[in-house]
């Protein structure tokens, strides 16, 4: 579980959702902060259209927050809130799929 203090609140992810640019990926899509904040924030949706089983929403959940906080250590100066949502996928997804689709996403923010 990533700590609260990576975590933003309710209001700044309906402003992400809302005011943010798109960042698309092969079985993720993120919707990032257009203006930097105090450090970086991010959050991650997966409906029940994507995965039936809360068992299969919270493995997407934790790989999906596992490669995001991997990515953020080797990028100190990123300081947006990303909101990451979860692709439907008839195969099953494994770790480095989405390390490799988060990790685009990171560097696509960045510029």
């Amino acid at each position: 579980m990533m700590p609260k203090r990576k975590r933003p609140s309710r209001a700044e992810i309906e402003q992400t959702i809302k005011t943010g640019r798109t960042a698309p990926g092969e079985f993720v899509y993120a919707k990032i902060s257009r203006e930097s904040g105090i450090s970086p924030l991010f959050a991650v949706v997966v409906s029940k259209k994507t995965e039936k089983t809360s068992v299969g929403r919270h493995r997407i959940k934790r790989r999906i927050s596992a490669a995001a906080e991997k990515t953020l250590k080797t990028m100190p100066d990123f300081k947006k809130t990303m909101v990451f949502f979860a692709k439907k996928s008839d195969a099953v997804t494994t770790y480095a799929d989405i390390e490799k689709d988060v990790g685009a996403i990171f560097r696509s923010a960045a510029r």
